[in-house]
């Protein structure tokens, strides 16, 4: 306790000390301190958000982070993190070797993790991880951690890795939270409480605190979409709602999101031209040739190719496809998809592609085409492929919502379901009377 305190007073800041019922109203940021909230305790009503409040959390629990707010996490310890968005100013002075191997010791998990051996898995050490035991390998000490405690990049709402690690790059210790005028960033990289001061974690720490002062919301778009119903109750699940497709509501503050059957819209083919040239976004997800040729303004070849992975750079802060890395494209179950080869600039084999003069954006895996319900092998790239298209539409400007900022503030109830079952990721199992059946998977 008070770790965060004397962190901000090493670093000259001033500020207000509040309560769990503290009105907000007069401020514009509220700093979360480390291991501040617990899963059944208050916390401030964080509404606010959405008229513009700005919220910085620093390390949390793992219990809190699963139980109170649904995230799935993992507590790897991890010593060294990767850029997601290398030009983003909270890595300001920052390089790929900084962000590995701090000085000293993480605190905010003990050096040894509480496992029991489970003779059904062969006495291997098991612990509990979202209501299930897991078996997991040995963990002893914190030295040189960056992040102890990561979240699972959720595949619902507007949520942006800054930096992420772990088993897939699936997970991010950096995550930054937008709906409506506000924002909330997650920090979970072991910034706080170091048992030796580390030059990055310090250059990280005031990175923070000048971006969320100073940070603005961008432009949000009303959405619309056109195409198969599946990929629309998909993305609602996901947290966006869509307004009905007409000529007339092709605005230049829009967004529309078309799938697979673009040849029904050939007929406002002129009406998208219009809509494009006045500054309208258009997120194409999984197209065939056929789609753009009835719908486009222009020409672009798209062709059928295996997929099972790309390679590109991270896209810049200020880029459609900013947040995305190969990690999120790579396809578990290699099969042959449409993917795009000319007239626009293209991401590794296609499988991603930017019209950025006409703000056009090709995602050519939908997460519906993963049906993992007969193959659990294709439940990660179910899992990726989500996150891939949800980012790619916040990128975009599409509004969405979660249940996170009533969770902040709305301690866990005894008879409450679990809370990581629904909310922010998309692949919920439907029964959980059996938790051992998930190892026969």
């Amino acid at each position: 306790r008070g770790q965060t305190t004397e962190l901000l007073k090493n670093m000259g800041s001033a500020w207000d000390c509040v309560d769990a019922k503290a009105d907000l109203t007069p401020y514009d940021v509220l700093i979360v301190g480390k291991s501040t909230l617990t899963v059944d305790g208050p916390a401030p009503d964080i509404g606010r958000v959405r008229d513009g409040l700005k919220v910085l959390v620093f390390e949390q629990t793992p219990e809190v982070l699963e139980k109170r707010f649904g995230f799935r996490v993992a507590q790897y310890g991890l010593r060294q993190v990767f850029a997601r968005v290398p030009d983003h100013p909270v890595l300001a002075g920052l390089r790929t070797e900084h962000l590995r191997d701090w000085r000293g010791e993480a605190t905010i998990l003990p050096p040894r993790l509480k496992y029991e051996l489970d003779p059904k898995f062969n006495l291997t050490p098991t612990v509990t991880w979202c209501g299930i035991p897991v078996t997991r390998a040995w963990r002893c000490g914190c030295r040189g951690n960056v992040a102890s405690v990561l979240i699972e990049k959720p595949a619902c709402g507007d949520f942006f890795p800054i930096v992420d690690g772990g088993f897939s790059l699936q997970y991010s210790p950096l995550l930054e939270y937008r709906e409506g005028k506000g924002m909330v960033l997650f920090c979970q990289m072991d910034v706080t409480g170091r048992t030796e001061t580390d030059p990055a974690a310090q250059v990280l720490t005031a990175n923070l605190l000048e971006y969320v002062f100073g940070w603005k919301p961008s432009p949000r778009r009303e959405a619309l979409y056109a195409g198969d119903p599946v990929g629309k109750r998909h993305l609602e699940k996901a947290g966006f709602r869509f307004g009905s497709f007409s000529d007339r509501e092709m605005k230049a503050d829009r967004v529309l999101v078309v799938v697979p059957g673009g040849k029904a819209l050939e007929p406002h083919s002129d009406g998208i031209a219009a809509f494009l040239k006045a500054g309208g976004c258009l997120l194409a997800l999984g197209w065939t040739q056929q789609d753009a040729d009835a719908i486009l303004p222009f020409k672009v070849s798209i062709s059928q190719g295996e997929h099972i992975n790309a390679c590109f750079d991270p896209p810049g802060l200020h880029s459609p496809l900013a947040g995305v890395g190969p990690a999120d494209v790579h396809n578990r179950d290699p099969r042959e998809i449409a993917l795009v080869d000319g007239g626009v600039e293209t991401l590794g084999d296609g499988v991603l592609a930017i019209a950025s003069s006409l703000n056009v954006v090709f995602c050519q895996l939908a997460p519906w085409q993963f049906e993992y319900a007969g193959n659990y092998g294709l439940k990660k790239t179910f899992r990726r492929a989500s996150f891939l298209a949800t980012r790619i539409l916040a990128n975009l400007g599409a509004n969405s919502e979660t249940p996170l900022l009533t969770r902040f503030s709305t301690a866990v109830g005894g008879d409450e379901p679990a809370r990581w079952l629904r909310g922010f990721y998309l692949d919920e199992p439907e029964e959980w009377d059996d938790p051992y059946r998930f190892f026969r998977w």
